[in-house]
């Protein structure tokens, strides 16, 4: 095999630094796996599937780079510097939608077919590539390279798509969060999110710079810093980064999950106990004669459900009031969570004023409050001695730009849902 690539002994100086350029980041990445595969941080090693779900691909992903070795042993033949730019532009995108897909949804990917063919087809492909190179076979290469190009770029650009469906379903992710609020109840790592949000765009556009530009020497110098990029996104990602609830956070879990019980239980037992009040007046308990008329049992049925549907309209707006009515006294606080207004309804009705606050949308509910607020004080006789920055942290903001971000966000929110419930 070694007589077949015809690897050169002596390299001139600028290919020396393009083969030290590539191996440094064969060498990183080779490093990288070893630790990544070998090391999950005490005690989150006694659950490593939850604390570290995407640890195997990770490691697969790192080693998958000594692929390019080829071209660290012949930097100067044709084929493999068309390998070696053809490498990127099909690595990355299956690199992170791989890992996006398993780190943030935990989904089992081998149970769908379209996954394992989107997981296999690039690296089928590049497999096939470096054959080709490592056989030196350029009759089938080079002189369809213009062919083989297309394919690679096509290929990379349906790759891209998947991809972007993953950046896209996770910016989603993020700003659910934001306006949500799932930090208590939720283990998305929203500042692991944040961080790494833009990377795949980011690579995939300098891989494509590379691919296009067709420079060995700037292939060198992102090599250089791919390297060392690799370590410190190792460093990163060896701590983990999903979200571990307190105790205190937990116990509040609980106890509402058994107040939620409870209240199923209640409303159960009330509910049967006001419709059968009802049909008592509406005609008395059914005798076993009149079992068989048909058309009076249904009428009594839709009266039931009837009664069902109006005692749930009448629960629904006496907690809409309730939650509107805690926020209204609480929006001040900067640190005020969606758990804390959910604690404080009417533990009967833990359930609906979950759903009515994700209706709304925790965060626009409670900047709502604040921006009338802001508002208010704006158009008072006491704001010729407030700036705008002042007068943004009196309202619950942090600081003014997060009152800017608030109005931008909320251009089409309803505000007379909370008037009267503004002071």
């Amino acid at each position: 095999m070694i007589s077949q690539m015809n690897i050169p002994t002596i390299f001139t100086q600028v290919e020396f630094f393009y083969s030290l350029a590539c191996y440094t980041v064969i060498l990183s990445g080779t490093f990288c796996a070893i630790v990544r595969w070998c090391h999950m941080c005490h005690p989150f090693d006694k659950q490593g599937d939850y604390f570290y779900p995407a640890r195997r691909q990770m490691t697969f992903f790192y080693a998958a780079t000594a692929l390019q070795l080829p071209y660290v042993l012949c930097p100067a033949d044709s084929g493999t510097w068309f390998f070696a730019r053809s490498f990127g532009i099909l690595y990355y995108p299956v690199c992170f939608a791989m890992l996006y897909h398993r780190y943030f949804q935990m989904g089992k990917m081998w149970r769908k077919v379209s996954s394992v063919f989107y997981f296999l087809t690039p690296f089928l492909l590049l497999g096939g590539l470096f054959t080709i190179v490592v056989f030196h076979a350029e009759e089938i290469l080079l002189p369809y390279k213009l062919q083989w190009e297309c394919v690679v770029g096509g290929m990379s650009i349906l790759l891209s798509i998947r991809m972007i469906r993953e950046g896209r379903w996770l910016i989603k992710k993020v700003d659910d969060y934001h306006t949500q609020n799932f930090s208590s109840d939720s283990d998305f790592p929203f500042a692991f999110a944040k961080k790494i949000l833009y990377l795949p765009v980011m690579w995939l556009l300098v891989m494509w710079t590379q691919f296009l530009v067709d420079s060995q020497l700037l292939k060198a110098f992102v090599d250089l810093f791919l390297a060392a990029w690799q370590i410190r996104f190792l460093c990163k990602i060896l701590h983990p980064n999903k979200l571990i609830h307190s105790a205190q956070g937990q116990e509040g879990m609980d106890t509402i999950a058994q107040d939620n019980m409870e209240r199923v239980l209640q409303e159960t037992e009330f509910f049967e106990q006001i419709v059968q009040a009802v049909d008592y007046q509406a005609g008395g308990v059914t005798d076993i004669e009149d079992a068989d008329n048909e058309p009076e049992l249904q009428e009594r049925e839709r009266n039931r459900e009837n009664s069902r549907l109006q005692i749930k309209q009448e629960n629904w707006e006496s907690v809409k009031n309730e939650v509107l009515t805690i926020v209204s006294r609480r929006y001040l606080e900067p640190s005020l969570k969606r758990i804390e207004v959910v604690r404080d309804v009417s533990s009967m009705n833990h359930t609906l004023a979950g759903t009515f606050i994700t209706q709304v949308g925790f965060y626009r509910l409670v900047n709502a409050f604040r921006i009338r607020h802001y508002e208010r004080l704006m158009a008072s006789d006491s704001s010729a001695n407030i700036g705008q920055e002042a007068a943004a942290e009196l309202c619950g903001f942090k600081n003014r730009w997060g009152l800017t971000n608030a109005r931008k966000r909320l251009k089409d929110f309803d505000y007379d849902l909370i008037e009267k419930y503004v002071s």
